[in-house]
């Protein structure tokens, strides 16, 4: 069960292995694109805040022993209040300029450890806002001293963000876009691949059918072995049929002439021996036939159940024209037999006709597709549950239906057996016995 489990129909396995390669790829390439967008606006902040940072730097005077800035010098954007770009100079976190783009904003400097020469880009979280800060520690000669002084470019994290969420929505455009085509070329690639598949699938189902007797289609390098060798097979069947055949037919004419002598001669007038004589015939045609279907095709042809019923049973009618048999069959037009059609003639013909012969007027015949079964019942005297075993015993008949169940319900059994089928006895519906014959689902 675990093994028939893991086998996998192949629509299945492509579709899992398209999913699990869209589902992993897609994302981690859009998250991995997303990021690298992301970094590079970081690396581009940064770049511009450097070139803010060595503006400010190099406008920084020394003006009655104040630090002054020439701010017509500076960018357009730390003179806008709320731009979201500000700087700052500081001494020891003591504020001696910021830029006018910083008035209306509450921001403190952030305390960090610098040694002159040394500057740190990085990122600060104030009143739940976050912020991109470069700081950069130097020496300012006084002409006296030098003073360790600070400048801080502080950028509001929402000039990243926009750009930011503008290619993340337009990216997972795209990579929508690139899933849906993905998911159908996946399709398409299923459907191309598969059809080499389909298409044998389609002839062996012909072959099954009875409709051709071999592989015809063009296959790639990888099915050809598969078609070459099942054409030999097919070939090499059909020849060992026709030999089985000949031998028969040989068989057949020489058979013929003993057993008509047989009958020819006056012992043969005796009840008993013409009986047996008759029995005689029946299992030689039986062996036959069975020698015949020994041969017969590896794949089970479908045969029309209803038309094969509707013969026997027209049969039968005539045959038992003195009891006015009345033989309901009970079967849909659509159910086939997966089977020779002279087997299933020789199953219904000798249960019918053992039914015929026990009845008193009713026979029912029900036929069920799924699994495939037979039933056949009558409304006769009925089968005592300690005799059926006996029935299937070569050479035993209940009196109760005369001649016939020795050898035919014999027969019955082997064809059934043959299929992998099982026969079931028991009481009628009808009053009488039945006989049910159970087939596997392939049958």
């Amino acid at each position: 069960m675990l093994n028939s489990m893991l086998v996998l129909p192949l629509k299945l396995r492509q579709g899992l292995v398209s999913a699990v390669l869209l589902l992993l790829l897609l994302p981690s390439s859009f998250l991995a694109i997303e990021q690298a967008f992301y970094r590079q606006l970081l690396t581009n902040a940064e770049q511009k805040m450097e070139v803010h940072m060595y503006s400010i730097l190099s406008e920084l005077n020394l003006i009655n022993g104040k630090i002054e800035l020439n701010n017509n010098t500076l960018a357009p954007d730390f003179y806008r209040p709320d731009s979201g770009l500000t700087a700052y100079v500081s001494e020891d976190q003591l504020l001696l300029w910021q830029s006018d783009s910083s008035l209306n904003q509450d921001f403190e400097l952030p305390v960090i450890e610098l040694v002159p020469g040394q500057h740190i880009f990085y990122t600060s979280e104030q009143q739940q806002q976050k912020y991109q800060i470069l700081s950069i520690a130097f020496l300012f000669d006084t002409g006296d001293s030098a003073k360790p002084l600070a400048i801080h470019i502080v950028q509001d994290e929402q000039l990243l963000l926009a750009p930011h969420i503008s290619f993340r929505n337009t990216l997972l455009k795209w990579f929508i876009g690139i899933g849906a085509g993905l998911s159908l070329l996946s399709i398409l690639a299923y459907y191309w691949t598969t059809r080499p598949l389909t298409r044998l699938d389609f002839e062996i189902r012909q072959l099954e059918k009875g409709r051709q007797d071999h592989l015809t289609g063009n296959y790639p390098s990888e099915l050809r072995g598969i078609k070459e060798d099942l054409n030999l097979l097919l070939a090499n069947q059909n020849r060992q049929k026709q030999r089985y055949r000949n031998h028969l037919s040989d068989l057949a004419h020489a058979l013929k002439t003993p057993v008509a002598v047989l009958r020819t001669s006056p012992l043969a007038q005796q009840p008993e021996l013409k009986e047996q004589i008759d029995r005689i015939t029946a299992m030689i045609e039986h062996q036959l036939k069975k020698a015949s279907s020994s041969g017969q095709d590896i794949w089970k042809k479908q045969t029309p159940v209803l038309p094969l019923a509707d013969k026997v049973s027209n049969a039968l009618r005539k045959i038992y024209r003195d009891k006015d048999c009345q033989i309901d069959i009970q079967c849909e037009p659509t159910t086939f037999f997966r089977g020779d059609e002279t087997d299933l003639m020789e199953m219904l013909g000798n249960l019918l006709d053992n039914a015929c012969k026990a009845c008193r007027r009713q026979v029912k015949l029900t036929v069920q597709p799924h699994p495939f079964s037979l039933t056949i019942e009558d409304d006769g005297p009925g089968i005592a549950p300690e005799r059926r075993k006996e029935l299937f015993q070569r050479g035993i008949r209940l009196d109760t239906y005369q001649e016939g169940h020795g050898v035919g319900l014999s027969i019955v059994a082997e064809l059934v057996n043959s299929y992998s089928g099982m026969i079931k006895v028991g009481e009628s519906s009808l009053g009488g016995a039945s006989f049910t014959l159970s087939f596997p689902a392939d049958s």
